[in-house]
């Protein structure tokens, strides 16, 4: 049984100021063990900046192509958005996965929200402070962002995969119910979605999709949040975690699931890794959710920082078992090649 401390989402300052330094912000009995990749080589390639306009407007990536990637044969792309008062360089340093790319062959795109957030399709009570001024464009940005990179022959098409972190991952959430078509599959980190998408939310196609949710997470509370004064039933909050991996599973019409228990790496920090696999989805909407228990606001990760622990008093507890970006990316692998490529 999964259990989860009742919470809310805490939006204060200090943690504000501390995701500016420091952050990026059927079911089978759980007794098998899943083996973990090792961590990443410390190694990064460089990234470089780039920019399009977008909606008249100008924005910018950052965008690391590993040496794999450079023989002309247009690689596969995992983009991924920052959470709320990141950027596109933190997001980098955070997860790690620049790392994975070089080993792996792809190309690893940050795109820069404005201001530092998301417009992600949440009405303002329900984002995080900072984010609930947000009303550009952000969709028709990453769709543009998306067609440069293929058109630029930085991307192939068909193999252009969306990743998001907090208000990042609602941003991906997002971008599954208005372009399911134009992204290979989606990784939600940290995040969830509102209530209304079981009614509003309609993807084109059925598109993998990976959930990581933390069981401690006081920004996206694993019990879903309402705002006061409003009906516990209504259609204005945030889905619950485990609501929000049925939302998908309905949407991509799976039936029966079944879980596996990564292995406890780090049994000191208090927390481990449940996979639940969905089964008999339509084909290609695989949907696994990873359930951190014991974890808070934060990506698991093998690696440690000296600022750790002043982080975790503030995001909550970070699980030391698997590292994030290889998580996404054993996803992502998985995903078939359109016919033809």
């Amino acid at each position: 049984m999964i259990r989860a401390r009742r919470s809310r989402p805490v939006f204060g300052p200090a943690v504000a100021a501390l995701v500016l330094v420091s952050s990026p912000d059927g079911v089978a009995c759980a007794g098998e063990v899943e083996t973990v990749r090792p961590p990443s080589a410390p190694a990064r390639p460089a990234a470089e900046v780039g920019s399009i306009v977008s909606g008249g407007v100008r924005r910018e990536y950052r965008i690391v192509v590993p040496a794999a990637a450079r023989s002309g044969v247009p690689p596969p792309v995992v983009m991924l958005l920052h959470g709320a008062l990141g950027d596109s360089a933190q997001v980098e340093r955070w997860t790690g996965l620049a790392a994975v790319a070089e080993r792996e062959g792809f190309v690893a795109v940050y795109p820069q929200g404005l201001d530092g957030a998301w417009n992600d399709g949440r009405p303002p009570e329900l984002r995080f402070r900072a984010a609930r001024g947000a009303t550009r464009d952000d969709a028709r940005f990453l769709r543009d962002l998306a067609r440069h990179l293929v058109e630029a022959g930085s991307a192939a098409p068909g193999r252009i995969f969306l990743a998001g972190i907090s208000n990042g991952g609602y941003m991906a959430a997002r971008m599954i119910c208005e372009a399911a078509e134009q992204f290979a599959g989606f990784a939600i980190l940290i995040a969830s979605a509102p209530r209304s998408y079981r009614r509003d939310c309609r993807p084109a196609r059925a598109a993998p999709i990976l959930v990581l949710s933390g069981t401690e997470d006081r920004l996206v509370p694993w019990e879903g949040y309402v705002p006061d004064g409003l009906p516990r039933d209504g259609e204005v909050g945030v889905l619950s975690a485990t609501e929000h991996g049925a939302l998908w599973a309905d949407r991509n019409g799976c039936t029966g699931s079944s879980e596996i228990r990564l292995h406890d790496a780090d049994p000191a920090d208090g927390s481990v890794i449940l996979r639940r696999d969905w089964a008999g989805c339509a084909a290609g909407g695989a949907v696994t959710h990873y359930v951190v228990e014991g974890g808070g606001h934060q990506t698991p990760s093998l690696r440690t920082g000296v600022m750790d622990q002043v982080v975790a008093a503030f995001l909550g507890p970070r699980n030391r078992d698997a590292e994030t970006a290889e998580l996404v990316w054993e996803f992502f692998r998985r995903v078939p090649a359109p016919a033809g490529r």
